[in-house]
């Protein structure tokens, strides 16, 4: 068996700083495990705890994003700007459905910095975005974009802010294309990602994943990315939705401990190792897997 090597500290850490979300997306687990689990805000206390155990501020990218809407936090420009603080040369990237990104919180926005805005916008006439994204009003969506475009003033905090759509089949051509039309006026970029059922827990559609074998990741989230959810617990990765394989709190431990334990080293020599169907269930169902 080899040996896994991996980053020290991770070089990304997603941070739920509330569960809450307000779209129905038919594209993503949300609606279907939101009351199977508990639900919460994190507090201040426990997001600055995580920040000032960060020892290289200059090489890791803070998401304080983990399968949630991170604009109804109520406190989320204040965490965005003790990370600034604390943290001056971290890679911030903030991901939002943009229902919320009016241009109240757009003038908010301006006093932090961040490196990256992802949009995620799943249609762009108001009939596929009825149907894709049900809870959410594509009107009031269209107005908050459209005055994002012409804020130039919020695009010199930002370093990119991407519109990302996915390949579904309830996205039609007309959205992609109206989509990147729309884009390619302004300065957002336009992303066009494959769709992913996120480990098979997008019930309404399956990518049919179910490999024999594991011997990695792609895009290597146990070897340099941790996710930690709004009680403190770290768990596997994004595509554990259900909170399955939990590693550690760190209310109790640090950062740098959880990382570093035998638990994780575990996983690890499992996922990179074609391990034990313990460690390597979720992977064996994930688009990602090597």
């Amino acid at each position: 068996m080899k040996k896994v090597a991996y980053n020290p500290f991770p070089s990304a850490i997603e941070i739920q700083t509330i569960s809450s979300c307000n779209a129905g997306c038919i594209i993503c687990p949300h609606r279907d495990v939101a009351g199977k689990l508990p639900g919460g805000i994190m507090s201040m206390g426990l997001l600055k705890k995580i920040i000032d155990q960060i020892k290289n501020p200059w090489g890791v990218r803070i998401i304080p994003y983990f399968n949630n809407e991170p604009l109804l936090d109520p406190l989320i420009f204040e965490r965005l700007s003790y990370i600034n603080q604390k943290c001056p040369g971290a890679e911030i990237e903030v991901s939002t459905n943009v229902s919320r990104l009016n241009e109240e919180m757009q003038d908010k926005l301006k006093a932090v910095t961040i490196k990256e805005l992802r949009l995620s916008v799943f249609g762009f006439t108001e009939e596929s975005y009825r149907r894709v994204m049900p809870g959410l009003n594509w009107k009031e969506t269209k107005k908050n974009l459209d005055t994002l475009s012409q804020n130039k003033e919020l695009r010199a905090n930002i370093g990119q802010v991407s519109l990302v759509m996915v390949d579904y089949p309830e996205i039609t051509q007309e959205d992609i294309l109206l989509a990147r039309d729309f884009c390619r006026e302004t300065f957002i970029k336009f992303e066009f990602w494959g769709f992913f059922d996120r480990s098979g827990n997008v019930e309404r559609f399956s990518n049919g994943i179910h490999k024999e074998s594991v011997y990695g990741c792609e895009q290597r989230r146990p070897l340099e990315r941790m996710h930690i959810n709004f009680k403190g617990d770290v768990i596997l990765c994004c595509m554990d939705w259900k909170w399955k394989h939990k590693l550690g709190n760190v209310m109790g431990s640090s950062v740098e401990e959880i990382w570093n334990s035998e638990m994780y080293k575990k996983y690890r020599q499992a996922i990179y190792n074609n391990g034990s169907n313990v460690y390597t269930d979720l992977c064996k169902k994930c688009k990602l897997a090597l």
